[in-house]
């Protein structure tokens, strides 16, 4: 009985590291209404030792409501958890993806932090705070 329950536990384990982000891979994940072509890049991972794993990924393919905006979002540094809580599947594309070194570079300067909550919820406050920008 020991050995089955040692083995669920390693089974349980593997099961909750399963998805491993690397750079240079792109990933659908659970987007917004009208977004389902929308996808994700891993630009870049670093470690922090307060923050932990950084994703900074850039995002193709949103829909924001103000008619300036490019339908592309640069640079996002977001957690291991906003990942695990966003993508569905790790896709191949060719799609082209906006830069996000200079992102990543004001990030640093700025000693900025990372989102924690979903991707989609990323474009929802993006979407907000730039309804009005050019307008």
């Amino acid at each position: 009985m020991k050995a089955l329950i040692a083995a669920i536990g390693l089974l349980w384990a593997s099961a909750s590291t399963a998805n491993t982000y690397a750079a240079g891979q792109i990933w659908a994940y659970k987007t917004r209404t009208a977004e389902d072509g929308s996808l994700l890049k891993i630009q870049q991972v670093e470690s922090d030792a307060a923050l932990g794993p950084i994703y900074h990924i850039s995002i193709i393919g949103v829909h924001l409501s103000n008619p300036h905006m490019r339908p592309e979002l640069p640079h996002f540094p977001v957690s291991q958890g906003t990942l695990d809580n966003s993508v569905t599947k790790l896709v191949r594309s060719s799609a082209a993806f906006p830069d996000a070194a200079p992102g990543i570079d004001q990030w640093r300067a700025a000693k900025g932090g990372v989102f924690t909550i979903t991707v989609a919820e990323i474009i929802d406050l993006v979407d907000q705070q730039t309804a009005n920008v050019g307008n």
